[in-house]
């Protein structure tokens, strides 16, 4: 019965707000037509999803028009089905995109917040994509994109940030990284391409360990 409760009262709180006002207060926005949230609960929901990763929340709209809104702590992944004339091929991994929430540190207020990440990669080292939303002028029109910014999960909430991505991610891998330099160049994979990146943890993470 709790269970029920609250997530009809967290429903409810999406009808308070239009879609402007929750742009404002939830920012940056991913929409998609076709997806599902599961909880921790174990209940699923399918149907339009919006997705904001710098606020940890993400919102289910059903066939009925019911609008659901979840917090992050409440979700275990969020997945959605991407329509590839979307994503250019640099950033294309699959349709089938997975999101799941993180407990880190937000670099400009330096406090713990909870946020979104794409999981792009298998584990036990997992691969995440974090895209930021830029926007760019060209022949006097304004046109938005997006940036990609990488990092490896190491646990629940562990998130290691991939800010020079080469050197970082080898240097995690140290006793590794002769084995992946090779991998990469004899498969021209770069590790600025979210595709070819997840290529090469997904190879990093199936090398044994080195013996001692």
């Amino acid at each position: 019965m709790w269970k029920r409760w609250k997530i009809t009262v967290i429903g409810l709180l999406s009808l308070v707000f239009s879609q402007a006002t929750q742009a404002q207060f939830f920012g940056y926005a991913q929409q998609y037509a076709v997806g599902a949230v599961v909880l921790t609960s174990g209940t699923q929901l399918r149907g339009t999803v919006m997705l904001y990763p710098a606020r940890g929340v993400v919102q289910v709209k059903k066939a009925s028009d019911s609008v659901y809104t979840f917090a992050a702590p409440m979700v275990q992944c969020v997945a959605v089905e991407e329509q590839q004339e979307r994503i250019t091929a640099d950033k294309l991994v699959s349709t089938l995109r997975v999101f799941r929430p993180y407990y880190v540190l937000n670099k400009s207020s330096l406090q713990p917040t909870w946020a979104f990440f794409e999981q792009i990669s298998d584990g036990p080292v997992a691969l995440l994509r974090y895209q930021r939303p830029s926007q760019y002028v060209s022949a006097n029109m304004v046109y938005s994109t997006s940036v990609d910014n990488f990092f490896l999960a190491l646990g629940t909430n562990n998130v290691l940030p991939l800010r020079a991505t080469k050197k970082d991610l080898l240097a995690f891998f140290k006793q590794k990284a002769p084995q992946i330099e090779q991998y990469a160049k004899e498969n021209n994979l770069h590790y600025t391409n979210a595709r070819e990146l997840a290529f090469i943890v997904n190879y990093a993470n199936s090398l044994p360990a080195p013996q001692p």
